[in-house]
């Protein structure tokens, strides 16, 4: 079977303090992107996993490989799997790529090998701190813990964001040592996640929560973050950061508002595209 999967952004990303098990409680709205991988995924005779372009990972370390062996483990089957990836969405790019691919994979191995019964979102929650929303199938959700609590939110009519990819590979573990902010309530994710609940969202009131805790380690991290931040904002376009980036956004009052926005950034010299929120997997 052949899975386009979707990236992510986070609409907010509010950082409560850090955890017993080393990492940090998080809460935040995710929303799909209409920019995909493409993952094909067969059973087979054996683990063959190719992913192009290539990601970085050592052999066998990548996370759509580390997703069929936990599958295997949980069911008892061989980890036997035929994956091709083809990557559209950046690596490290804050837009969770790997994750979206992992996620690909547990769903769709689970349908290849009728494993109907397995809870997924354990296993997904064990290979990365994205991955469980990606495995949901969620467009919209509120994710807390360190990811591994997922709320299925209802779409809203669409949105349209000018997504920047700034050309740099930022390491997430690196912006979280970088993060000194204090310990936030996560007010805007729990204003923005009953505005989508109650299915009383607009346009201002997802760019009046639009947040993220970790922007400013971000910008430490890769001064170039603060310099798009900065050329943008000369022109009056405030850019939000994804995740722990270096993935930057601004959200349109619709489409045509999203490619207008899309084509003062581009005349800045900046990398744009325009994309629809709240994509189905």
């Amino acid at each position: 079977m052949v899975l386009m999967t979707p990236a992510k952004v986070n609409l907010t990303l509010e950082v409560m303090g850090p955890r017993g098990d080393g990492y940090h409680e998080l809460a935040s709205v995710f929303a799909t992107v209409d920019l995909r991988d493409r993952v094909r995924i067969a059973p087979w005779r054996a683990l063959d996993v190719r992913i192009a372009p290539a990601v970085g990972a050592a052999p066998g370390d990548d996370l759509a490989s580390r997703a069929v062996r936990a599958l295997a483990d949980a069911s008892g089957m061989p980890a036997f799997a035929h994956v091709r990836v083809r990557k559209r969405i950046p690596v490290a790019a804050g837009l969770g790529g790997g994750s979206s691919d992992a996620g690909a994979v547990l769903r769709g191995l689970a349908r290849a090998w009728r494993l109907d019964g397995v809870d997924l979102m354990p296993l997904a929650a064990r290979l990365g701190s994205d991955v469980p929303f990606f495995a949901s199938g969620a467009t919209y959700a509120l994710v807390r813990g360190r990811g591994e609590l997922v709320e299925t939110l209802p779409s809203p009519e669409p949105f349209w964001i000018a997504l920047v990819l700034v050309p740099q590979r930022v390491p997430t573990a690196a912006v979280f040592a970088a993060h000194r902010a204090k310990p936030s309530k996560a007010e805007r994710t729990v204003k923005l996640a009953k505005a989508l609940r109650d299915r009383k969202v607009a346009v201002g009131l997802v760019r009046e929560c639009l947040h993220n805790d970790l922007l400013a380690a971000a910008e430490r991290v890769a001064p170039a973050i603060a310099d798009t931040r900065k050329a943008a904002s000369a022109m009056g376009i405030d850019l939000a950061l994804s995740g722990s980036g270096p993935s930057l956004f601004a959200l349109g009052e619709d489409r045509a508002d999203a490619i207008r926005i899309a084509r003062r950034l581009r005349r800045a010299g900046l990398r744009v595209r325009v994309l629809r929120l709240g994509v189905t997997p």
